[in-house]
């Protein structure tokens, strides 16, 4: 399967926890369609993508969206409703004690993976991602 992976990029970054779920994803034997999350961020890219149609576009593609919700993201969020709307699953990931917002908690089609610590998150994830092959209707 083709998995989306959206992270805060810029506010609120965890790079190791990015890591962590991209090592989850590729070890259920997946692939993660936003390789970009795991570089480094430079201020203006360089290359002259428009990364709103980019996002967007990779998102609606992917068979799965995996989302860091433990930190409000504007970017997250929209992703989280380009996937949505694109009629994919959606799991979300989110460290105990952060509160997702209502707009997530309402939200319908979703599953959400509770972790106390990034290194703890790898394997439910990947088990999560085991567990179903077909993306929820």
């Amino acid at each position: 399967m083709k998995v989306y992976l959206s992270v805060p990029m810029v506010l609120n970054r965890s790079l190791r926890r990015a890591e962590v779920m991209a090592e989850a994803i590729e070890a259920a034997g997946h692939e993660v369609t936003s390789p970009w999350v795991l570089a480094k961020v430079e201020a203006t890219p360089r290359d002259g993508i428009n990364i709103f149609e980019r996002d967007k576009a990779a998102a609606q593609a992917s068979d799965v969206l995996v989302a860091d919700v433990s930190a409000p993201s504007i970017g997250v969020g929209m992703e989280i409703m380009a996937a949505h709307s694109a009629g994919r699953r959606i799991i979300l990931v989110a460290k105990g004690g952060s509160i997702p917002s209502r707009m997530l908690q309402h939200m319908e089609r979703k599953e959400v993976i509770p972790f106390d610590e990034d290194e703890s998150l790898g394997e439910d994830l990947k088990s999560a991602l085991s567990r179903h092959t077909t993306q929820l209707k």
